[in-house]
């Protein structure tokens, strides 16, 4: 094994989460010898490899829920379960990998696009300007007689100019009918968003219609569309600036934020910290320092983990 109990004292963070995955893997092996069990409790001693391996195997916890809830017909038991144990990790990680990389495969087959925690501004072919948010992407169709965009992902802020032509923005089964000039729309995990600033717009979705006017937000997915709501339409839109200002909100909302602006997934482990309310101001530009304060001042723990997963504790 790696970590050697002489040595632990004066190991970097980062060879301290490697030591606490190698044991983490070998301790779960039937045939873990005297000698290695001897060495795993001393190395265990040491109150930070104590709180790495433990950090570890909550996080273990966190991605192995989905797979408990697999009924599998037929299990037949493996000789060598340490290596039954490796191949499921290395499965687990890949698939993990996978799933945080469709989003960029999304974005590279989209129109127009931004990386995390990039903004971009673009002037279309009709002189309407376009903000997208970080991470986004967009398909736009200005050749007919219906001007067109559909949001692929992430979040848009449109002033449309107007040339005759209708201009309608579609996000996943709804349809934004552009009635005036300065809104967003965005798409969220549980529900797609429309906010207004200014004019007038139409959200059709299963049949339903609701009519903005400024100040408003209306917020909806595939089976609901959900009543008209008076907003700080300013403070929402704050992004296209490079804020990001909250008031009352949960806190594993805000966490998840100023992760996706790092191009990483967030791992809670405490969902009642993650209810927590809070308010302010962050700088989007600078997400990981903003992530970085709000940790402290919440008094949470933060790893970055191969600059994929933040595990928040």
């Amino acid at each position: 094994m790696n970590p050697s109990p002489e040595t632990t004292s004066t190991i970097e963070p980062g060879d301290r989460e490697q030591q606490a995955l190698d044991w983490f893997t070998r301790v779960r092996a039937d045939d873990l010898s005297a000698a290695e069990q001897l060495a795993f409790a001393q190395w265990h001693q040491q109150r930070e490899n104590a709180r790495a391996f433990a950090e570890l195997e909550q996080f273990w916890q966190q991605l192995e829920l989905p797979a408990r809830r697999v009924r599998r017909a037929e299990y037949r038991p493996a000789k060598r379960p340490w290596r039954r144990l490796a191949v499921a990790a290395c499965i687990m990680l890949v698939s993990g990998l996978l799933v945080l990389q469709l989003p960029t495969l999304q974005r590279l087959n989209s129109d127009y696009a931004t990386s995390a925690g990039e903004r971009r501004h673009l002037r279309l072919a009709d002189d309407t300007l376009l903000v997208l948010d970080s991470a986004s992407a967009v398909d736009v169709d200005l050749r007919g007689p219906v001007r067109k965009i559909r949001l692929v992902q992430g979040q848009l802020f449109l002033d449309v100019s107007h040339d005759g032509r209708p201009f309608v923005v579609e996000v996943d089964g709804a349809q934004v009918q552009v009635l005036g000039t300065r809104f967003s729309v965005s798409r969220a995990k549980d529900h797609d968003e429309v906010v207004l600033l200014k004019g007038k717009v139409e959200v059709s979705n299963n049949g339903q219609k609701r009519m903005l006017d400024p100040g408003q937000r209306v917020t909806f997915n595939n089976q609901r569309l959900d009543a008209v709501q008076a907003v700080d339409a300013e403070r929402l839109t704050a992004w296209r600036d490079g804020q990001l200002r909250v008031r009352e909100v949960p806190l594993r909302q805000v966490l998840e934020q100023l992760a996706g602006y790092q191009g990483a997934r967030l791992v809670l482990l405490d969902e009642q910290v993650g209810r927590r309310l809070v308010s302010g101001s962050f700088n989007l530009d600078k997400a990981d320092n903003a992530l970085d304060a709000l940790a402290q001042s919440q008094d949470l723990n933060i790893h970055n983990l191969a600059g994929q997963l933040i595990l928040v504790r």
